[in-house]
């Protein structure tokens, strides 16, 4: 310890090098904890929304699955359709515990002001798939002109039970235009559920002159460790279908990020490398200015190991300053990363982006951000501190 107490103080004796040098490392750990911390909260969050389905496997019409996914997870419209009566069929496959066709519709803002309303058709095999619904006031529909809506949705528009709420879009030779009483508000589920509108399925049908159309079937295994079967079965059933297990699109979703990670990844290990230059360069300048301080060290009995390690503690002090600081400047800065990024990834039409904080704190990767800077300090640190251990005390002083 009492190598480390003397570093700091030597550190201390030039504070603006000190502190530049702290900068350099924060800004390379801040990117390194920012990306690895978004990877988890992108991997969880996109589980979450996965699991908050309640299925396990998603039948969509022909095309991108991935796109569609996108689509189902987080609202829009889809260009095209599977005719309602694939139900029965994907219901005649062995090994289905319960399955539920969605029609998914949307009235798109057309201006800053206004929100995305996207409405979702379902019926009772739906509600018995959604295992975490709970009611904050109200229930189930009633009758066909029925509403249920997310806890944002309520919040947002100031709705509660027995409202009127009225939707209203001309579509070329067809306007959409009704009118529907909120049966039931639901409890917060930190889902994608939150910002819905639910409604009959034969409603949104009529109401969007989508006669016998749905948009996705989810799908409910019996047993989980025979979903390849059910799969296999299912594209057997109809040609016009794509069929996947969601753990394939978590996995794609996954990897999708991953790529990118590589990229991103490239540009830490620059910033990385030019923090390590940096350190490198200021312990550098600090053994040649005090080079006749480290020989009159030596010449007092200091020890060649003794001169080694108090360099080497001052590399490590000032990395390890910078990996805290870094870390900070990550959890400061981590609403505008979020935002970037999610925006960056939300023009994507492949990847869905999980709502919700994927930016925190976690001890697994604040342990990884740290041993990376304590690293560096070793690295960085070695060259001075072997080229500070030989110096000679009689040329030293004569130097001077």
């Amino acid at each position: 310890m009492v190598w480390f107490r003397l570093g700091l103080k030597n550190l201390l004796r030039r504070p603006v090098r000190t502190t530049l040098t702290v900068a350099g490392v924060a800004v390379a750990i801040a990117v390194l904890y920012s990306l690895l911390e978004f990877q988890k909260g992108y991997e969880k969050g996109l589980r979450e929304d996965l699991n908050a389905l309640g299925a396990h496997i998603m039948v969509v019409p022909k095309g991108c699955p991935y796109e569609a996914s996108t689509i189902v997870l987080h609202g829009g419209k889809w260009p095209r359709y599977l005719k309602a009566d694939y139900m029965e069929k994907v219901r005649a496959v062995p090994g289905i515990d319960e399955s539920a066709g969605i029609l998914m519709d949307a009235i798109i803002a057309k201006n800053a002001r206004e929100k995305n309303q996207i409405f979702l058709g379902v019926d009772e095999h739906f509600r018995r798939l959604r295992q975490n619904w709970r009611f904050r006031e109200g229930g189930w529909f009633p009758d066909a002109d029925s509403l249920i809506i997310g806890a944002n949705v309520a919040k947002e528009l100031g709705l509660k039970v027995g409202d009127r709420y009225h939707i209203q879009e001309p579509r070329g030779n067809f306007n959409v235009d009704a009118t529907f009483t909120v049966a039931g508000i639901l409890e917060p589920t930190a889902t994608q559920d939150d910002g819905f509108y639910f409604l009959p399925l034969a409603t949104v049908q009529k109401a969007f002159n989508l006669k016998d159309r749905i948009v996705v079937i989810l799908v409910k295994v019996k047993d989980v460790a025979n979903v390849t079967p059910v799969v296999e079965a299912l594209k057997k059933s109809e040609a016009n279908m794509n069929v996947f297990p969601l753990t394939e699109l978590l996995d794609t979703m996954g990897q999708l990020v991953k790529n990118t990670k590589v990229f991103v990844l490239a540009i830490v290990l620059v910033a990385v490398a030019i923090g390590t230059v940096g350190v490198l360069n200021t312990i550098l300048m600090a053994v040649f200015e005090r080079t006749r301080e480290i020989g009159m060290m030596k010449a007092f009995g200091a020890a060649a190991g003794d001169v080694f390690k108090l360099i080497w503690a001052e590399t490590i002090l000032m990395c390890t300053a910078g990996g805290v600081a870094g870390v900070g400047l990550a959890l400061v800065a981590s609403r505008g990363t979020e935002a970037f990024i999610k925006g960056v990834l939300a023009k994507t039409a492949l990847i869905s982006v999980p709502k919700g904080t994927l930016i925190g704190f976690s001890w697994p990767v604040f342990g990884t951000a740290m041993v990376l800077a304590l690293f560096l300090g070793l690295v960085a640190g070695a060259y001075p501190a072997w080229r500070a251990s030989t110096v000679s005390p009689i040329e030293a002083i004569r130097a001077e």
